[in-house]
C-alpha cells in the first residue's frame, strides 16, 4: 500500500496541491494507526474484553502497530521536504506554512517515544535514571540531613578577592570544593557554585574551636560579581548558605608519602595552593616508618622539601599572596622551628606584569627580593647555583627560616622548574635509604595546567628509571 501505488511524486507540469501521493497515503495510513496504538497500550482495552485475550498478549501487537505508524509518518515527512527543496521553495513553506511547524512537533515526540520503547534502550534509560537519582537523593541529604546551614562571613580584601568564611565541624582533605547556594534571592537562590578551599581541616578537640573553611573568590560575572558588590556594601556581613560536598581532592595520608612538594598556581588558583601548604605545614616530621623497619628508622630525621611557585599579572594580587604565605609559614604551629618540623621552604613569586607594587617590603619571617627588567640576568653559574628556573632568568633568591623570591616580569618555566626539582631529588636524603617520592599540584590557567601535565608526564622517565620511588600529579581546572 506504501510502495506498491505509483507515482510517487506527480509530474511536474500537474501539482494537484504540491501534496506528493505517496506522502498523502502514508500519512493517513499513520493516522489510521493511531487508535489501535492506544487500544492495545492498556491494560483494560476493548480488544481483550471481545476476544478474551490478555492484555500481555497483545503488547507485541502495540509494539509493531507503534513501529509501523513512526515509519509511515517518516515516509509522509520526507516527500514534502523533497518535493520543495527541488521546486526551491523550502524556506518559503517553513516561513509560512504553520502545518511544517505543527508536523515537526508531532515527529520528534513521535521518534522519541518509538525509540525509547526499544527494550534494550528503556532498560539502559531506567538504569541511568536510577543511579541519577540515587546520586541526586545522596547529595541533597549531605547537603540539608548531615551538614544543615551554615553563617558565612563575606568580605572584599584590597586584592579584589572576594574572602568567604564558613566556621564548620565538616571534615575535608587539602584541594577539595564545596559547592555552595548563598540562601538570598540576589544571589541565584536556586544555584549552587563550586568554589575550592584554601584552608587545611584542624581537629575541633585539638583547637578547641570549629575549623574554618575558607574560599577566595575573584568576580568576573553573574554571582561572583553580585557577592562582590555585596561585600563591598556589607563589609563583614553575614550570609545564611548550604554546602554541599566535599568533593575532589587530595587525600592527607598520599600528600603524607611525599618527600618532595612542588605547588604551582596561578591566578586565582593561589586560593588552592595555600590550602596545599597548610597541609604541608601539617605532616610529621618523621619518616613513613614501617612497622618492619620503624626501630631504625626512627632515628632518622625526615627532611622535606616544599617550593611553591605562584604567577600572576596583578601586583595586588601578588601582594595578597605575600601576605597570606608569609601568615601561614609564620604563625603556624608546626613550623615553630625549623628543626623541629623537617621542611624546607621556598617560595617563589613571579609577576608578569611590570607594575610596581609593595613587594619589596621584608616578610616577618624570610626575606623578600625583588627583580625587575634593568637588572642584570645573571650567568649560567649563578642561575645553576640558586637552584631556580624562570623563562627570562630574573629571578634572585635570598633566604631567612625560609626563602621568599619575587621575580618581575617573568613567567615561571615549568618543564625547568619540574626537571630541576627531579634533578634535586637524586640528592635528597630518604629514611631507610630508599628514592624520594615527589608531589606536583597545580591550579591556574587551561596553559599552566598544560604545560605542567606534558613535564611531568616527561619527568615519569626518571621513576621509570629508578631515579625517584614516585612522581604524582594532581590537577585543579578553573573550568567546569
Amino acid at each position: 500500500m506504501t510502495l506498491g501505488p505509483k507515482p510517487y511524486y506527480w509530474p511536474t507540469n500537474a501539482s494537484y496541491g504540491g501534496s506528493p501521493p505517496i506522502a498523502t497515503r502514508t500519512g493517513w495510513m499513520a493516522l489510521a494507526l493511531l487508535p489501535f496504538v492506544l487500544a492495545l497500550s492498556t491494560k483494560a482495552n476493548m480488544i481483550s474484553a471481545l476476544t478474551g485475550v490478555p492484555h500481555e498478549k497483545l503488547q507485541v501487537f502495540h509494539h509493531w502497530a507503534g513501529y509501523a505508524m513512526f515509519v509511515l509518518a517518516l515516509v509522509h515527512t520526507f516527500p514534502f521536504i523533497v518535493y520543495n527543496i527541488s521546486q526551491g521553495e523550502m524556506i518559503e513553506e517553513w516561513k509560512t506554512s504553520i502545518v511544517y511547524w505543527t508536523g515537526i512537533g508531532a515527529i520528534i515526540p513521535q521518534a522519541y517515544l518509538t525509540i525509547m520503547s526499544f527494550p534494550s534502550i528503556r532498560d539502559y534509560f531506567i538504569a541511568t535514571g536510577t543511579i541519577y537519582l540515587l546520586c541526586l537523593f545522596t547529595a541533597q541529604i549531605r547537603t540539608y540531613l548531615m551538614h544543615g546551614l551554615h553563617n558565612a562571613v563575606i568580605e572584599r580584601l584590597p586584592s579584589g578577592l572576594v574572602r568567604v568564611a564558613v566556621p564548620t565541624i565538616i571534615r575535608w582533605t587539602p584541594g577539595q570544593h564545596f559547592f555552595i547556594r548563598f540562601l538570598t534571592p540576589d544571589l541565584h537562590l536556586l544555584t549552587a557554585h563550586p568554589f575550592t578551599i584554601s584552608s587545611a581541616c584542624c581537629d575541633p578537640a585539638a583547637t578547641g574551636k570549629a575549623s574554618e573553611l575558607v574560599f577566595y573568590i575573584k568576580p568576573h560575572g553573574g554571582v561572583t560579581a553580585r557577592l562582590a558588590a555585596l561585600a563591598e556594601q556589607r563589609p563583614g556581613g553575614s550570609k545564611r548558605i548550604l554546602l554541599e560536598g566535599p568533593y575532589g581532592g587530595v587525600s592527607a595520608p598520599l600528600m603524607a608519602r611525599f618527600d618532595i612538594i612542588l605547588v604551582i598556581a596561578g591566578g586565582s588558583g593561589g586560593g588552592f595552593s595555600l590550602a596545599m601548604v597548610d597541609e604541608a605545614l601539617r605532616l610529621n616530621s618523621l619518616s613513613d616508618c614501617s612497622s618492619a623497619n620503624k626501630p631504625a628508622c626512627e632515628q632518622e630525621v625526615r627532611r622535606r622539601n616544599l617550593q611553591v611557585v605562584y604567577a600572576t599579572r596583578d601586583t595586588a594580587m601578588a601582594d595578597w599572596y605575600i601576605e597570606e604565605i608569609d601568615s601561614r609559614l609564620s604563625h603556624s604551629t608546626t613550623l615553630a622551628t625549623t628543626a623541629d618540623n623537617g621542611f624546607d621552604t621556598s617560595i617563589s613569586v613571579h609577576i608578569t606584569s611590570h607594575r610596581m607594587s609593595a613587594l619589596s617590603q621584608p616578610s616577618s619571617t624570610g626575606s623578600v627580593s625583588t627583580s625587575n627588567p634593568d637588572t642584570p640576568a645573571p650567568t649560567a653559574e649563578e642561575e645553576k647555583e640558586k637552584g631556580t628556573s624562570c623563562k627570562d632568568g630574573t629571578e634572585t633568591t635570598t633566604t631567612g627560616s625560609f626563602s621568599l623570591n619575587v621575580s618581575r616580569g617573568a613567567h615561571p618555566y615549568i618543564p625547568d622548574l619540574i626537571a630541576r626539582t627531579v634533578a634535586s631529588a637524586r640528592e635528597h636524603r630518604c629514611p631507610g635509604g630508599r628514592k624520594p617520592r615527589i608531589g606536583v599540584v597545580v591550579c591556574g590557567p587551561a596553559s599552566m595546567l598544560h604545560d605542567t601535565r606534558n613535564a611531568a608526564a616527561a619527568a615519569q622517565k626518571s621513576a621509570l628509571a629508578g631515579e625517584v620511588e614516585e612522581l604524582y600529579l594532581h590537577s585543579e581546572s578553573f573550568a567546569w
